[in-house]
This record gives C-alpha cells, sequence and structure tokens, in this order.
C-alpha cells in the first residue's frame, strides 16, 4: 500500500515558492528519510503532509485517499507529528504532555482507559521517559524535551509518524536508541518520514532518502544512489570520500572542504 503520495505539489508562503512540483510515493513501512542543506524546505514539506502548512497545486494522499477529505479527528488518527520546536508553552508535567496524543480517541474531560495508559507506558518505555513524567516540561533539557514529543507521537499511535530532526539535541547513546527503535517501528508495519541532517545515520538506517534542494527534489532512491560524490558537491558544496562499511552494510561518508582543510 501506498502511504503517503505527492502529485505535482507546491507550496507558496506569502510571495515565496518554497517547494515546487514535488512527487514521489512513500510505501507503507518505508523508513524514509529526507536530507538536504538548510532552508531546502524539508520542514515545510513534512508540515504539508501533516496538514499543517497548506499546498497550493497538486494532490497528497494518505493511504490513497486524498488528504482533504480527512476530517482533523481523521488526520490525527493518521499520522502524529514531531516538530523541530520542543517549547510547549505551558508548564505541563511530562506525563500530561505524552497523554496528549491520546486526547484524539477520546475527550479533554474523559478519564484515561485502560488502552490510554498502556500506550503512554509504552511510549516512555520507548524513550526512557518513566523517570521524568512528573516532573516538570520547562525544567528539562532540550534532548530530554525531544524524548518527550517523541513519546507524545508514539502515545498517538499512528500508521504515519512524522519527525522534524528529533535527535538534533541528543547524544549518541539516544541517536541510536530512537533511530533503531523507529526502524523496529518501519519493520512492524509503521511508515517513519524523518528529516535528518547527519548523513551517515540517513544512509545507515533510512532504506529511501529524498534530496531535497531549493525546494526541488534533486534526487530520490536508496542511500547509495543518492550520496553520490558528485552530487554531494553540487549540493552541500563539499568533497567526500564515500565507503562501504563492511560490518554494517551501509555507504559511509567523509566530508571535507578541501580548500579550508588545507590551510590548517
Amino acid at each position: 500500500m501506498q502511504a503517503v503520495t505527492l502529485e505535482n505539489m507546491d507550496v507558496q508562503i506569502g510571495r515565496k515558492h518554497i517547494l515546487h512540483h514535488i512527487d514521489f510515493t512513500i510505501n507503507k513501512g518505508q523508513f524514509f528519510g529526507l536530507i538536504g542543506p538548510n532552508g531546502s524546505g524539508k520542514s515545510t514539506l513534512l508540515k504539508t503532509i501533516a496538514n499543517i502548512q497548506t499546498h497550493h497545486n497538486g494532490h497528497i494522499l494518505l493511504h490513497e485517499k486524498q488528504q482533504h477529505t480527512f476530517t482533523p479527528k481523521q488526520l490525527a488518527k493518521m499520522i502524529s507529528y514531531v516538530p523541530q520546536e520542543t517549547d510547549v508553552g505551558f508548564d505541563f508535567l511530562v506525563r500530561d504532555v505524552i497523554q496528549m496524543g491520546r486526547h484524539v480517541y477520546g475527550t479533554l474531560f474523559k478519564s484515561e482507559t485502560k488502552k490510554d495508559e498502556e500506550m503512554i507506558e509504552w511510549a516512555m518505555e520507548q524513550t526512557d521517559t518513566t523517570a521524568l513524567q512528573n516532573e516538570s516540561i520547562r525544567h528539562l533539557s532540550g534532548g530530554q524535551r525531544q524524548l518527550v514529543m517523541i513519546a507524545k507521537a508514539l502515545a498517538q499511535d499512528t500508521p504515519i509518524i512524522l519527525l522534524d530532526e528529533p535527535i538534533s539535541a541528543l547524544d549518541v547513546h539516544y541517536q541510536l536508541k530512537i533511530l533503531t527503535m523507529l526502524q523496529k517501528l518501519s519493520k512492524q508495519g509503521k511508515t517513519i518520514v524523518i528529516v535528518l541532517h547527519d548523513l551517515n545515520l540517513a544512509a545507515r538506517f533510512c532504506r529511501t532518502l529524498l534530496l531535497l534542494n531549493e525546494g526541488k527534489v534533486q534526487k530520490i532512491g536508496t542511500p547509495e544512489e543518492v550520496l553520490t560524490a558528485p552530487l554531494l558537491k553540487n549540493i552541500y558544496h563539499i568533497d567526500a570520500r564515500i565507503r562501504k562499511d563492511e560490518e554494517m552494510n551501509r555507504v559511509t561518508i567523509t566530508p571535507y572542504i578541501e580548500e579550508i582543510e588545507s590551510n590548517v
């Protein structure tokens, strides 16, 4: 089944065109990575799939149905979204924030069901946030807040999970823990769409990569097909040594900027 399909989609904010003629398909259960330089449109693309940002041309299909035919409640049961920003805005307890992921299955004034409790506990276990559940979200570090927002998305229990740089504030241990957990969920049938800046982690965990630049799709394919020296030179303005890590069976990139490093 096709989980997400974009057909000739454009996004314009004010007078500025952000995304141009975007066409691609993500199949159910894919671990799909979005990569590209700063300002290339990755966050806007995620927000548009989640219907946070409107698009002006083309079509978006979710599980082969037009996005605009979903009610807000139906969409919240289809897609969970982890934003870059982790500032909640109010002084909630961690458990209360994670519980918000369950609101779509009831009302704000309804008591937790057994299913709600099970999903909240499971989400906290997956993200190592159980010990933080009675802490104020505002007293946490940036990395801890990222873990809480990931837990909230997991508690929402949607077939499609969109994550915008969810590991940027995490240490190496938690980067690997979260990506491994998401990879496992994709193998169980959930569709994971993730923005990553670390190209080596993107190559290691994502089976398909989409390289975006200046609002346009430059390349889509396997890490070996997308992460080539000419493309990295053209898009990121870096030189790169690319080789196969035999132990991980994944492509590995060593980037460098020759004119700078030659003077060091």
